[in-house]
């Protein structure tokens, strides 16, 4: 009986420790200077002592003001943060200024949550998200505003921006948050309740190179009310391919002699897109491209749609309305009307 108590309570014991955990928790900023990478390493709980391979570093209260000090950190030592220096790692992405100078792109052999750059007079965010060799080309924007890290929290967002802006020298910067960290977790004992990293890389200047402009958001490729579609419904079409494209086309020039060519399309970098409106029972039908957007890997077509008003003298004839785009590399498209209202749509 007393060996059962003893065991439940060593078990609650255990299971009370389980629960408390370390008491500590870290956020680290891995910095991928030009010189050196930097890794400053913030604290956060109760004042303690932990191991790091053979060294002890002693948890403490903040003793006085420090520019690296982070409200709510403790410091290492004498120390707010524990900074440590080492070889300067490859940059994994770069940013060029084009010569024209409005125009910048940004290059990356890793995948970044976003791109900024301080022109000397304030940020601006150049890029969202992108993908491990992409290439983008953007126009500096106008606005300023202050970088939102997705690792960091303000404050420490602060600490980081000053130090990167004090080595600046005079040269525009570009920052870059990779996606992923580029180190590995420090080996703490015991290990903390949280760990939580990210990583900047730091550019200092920007390399003139000649830039070529952005391909634009759509071309129209053919547009008219004669189409060969004969349906009612309307119909959205999505070509990746030659032979696809082949397909729609038929649908567009079908009705008309001589039978026009295909638009010549690369469809490494380009996808084609059409909407049929459907067969409609007179003229006056007709559509036009109020805008188009992308998120990932869709595109989102607005249509400006036009119906005959009652009353006016229109063709007495059949027709069907239609719209055939060039757009960027897509896997699906929808189109829509300017209130929202999904049209049609299609997915690769």
């Amino acid at each position: 009986m007393r060996k059962g108590l003893l065991a439940a309570l060593l078990l609650l014991l255990s299971a009370c420790q389980v629960l408390e955990g370390s008491g500590y928790r870290v956020a680290e900023a891995q910095l991928l200077f030009p010189e050196a990478t930097e890794r400053w390493t913030y604290f956060f709980g109760e004042p303690r002592e932990v191991r790091l391979s053979e060294r002890t570093l002693r948890l403490e209260r903040p003793q006085g003001e420090s520019l690296w000090a982070v409200p709510g950190a403790l410091w290492v030592g004498d120390s707010p943060v524990l900074r440590e220096v080492g070889p300067a790692l490859r940059p994994p992405a770069e940013a060029v200024r084009g010569i024209s100078g409005s125009l910048l792109e940004v290059r990356t052999q890793a995948a970044l949550r976003s791109t900024w750059l301080f022109d000397g007079a304030g940020w601006v965010r150049l890029t969202g998200g992108m993908k491990e060799g992409e290439r983008r080309v953007v126009s500096q924007p106008a606005e300023y505003r202050t970088p939102e890290l997705y690792a960091f929290t303000e404050a420490e967002t602060r600490v980081l921006l000053r130090e990167v802006l004090a080595r600046r020298g005079g040269r525009q910067v570009v920052l870059f948050e990779l996606a992923e960290p580029v180190l590995r977790p420090l080996s703490l004992d015991p290990a903390p309740d949280a760990y939580r990293a990210g990583a900047l890389l730091v550019q200092y200047g920007l390399k003139v190179e000649l830039v070529n402009p952005p391909a634009p958001l759509y071309r129209v490729l053919d547009r008219g009310v004669n189409a060969a579609y004969q349906e009612e419904a309307p119909r959205a079409f999505l070509a990746n391919d030659p032979s696809r494209f082949a397909e729609v086309w038929g649908l567009v020039a079908g009705n008309r002699l001589p039978r026009p060519p295909a638009p010549a399309v690369d469809f490494r970098t380009r996808s084609v897109a059409a909407f049929f409106w459907g067969l409609k029972p007179t003229g006056g039908y007709g559509l036009e491209v109020a805008g188009v957007t992308y998120a990932g890997e869709a595109a989102r077509v607005v249509l400006s749609l036009t119906s005959p008003r009652p009353g006016a003298i229109v063709t007495q004839a059949l027709t069907s309305p239609y719209v055939v785009l060039e757009l960027q590399k897509v896997r699906r498209v929808v189109f829509a009307d300017p209130s929202g209202r999904v049209l049609a749509e299609d997915r690769e």
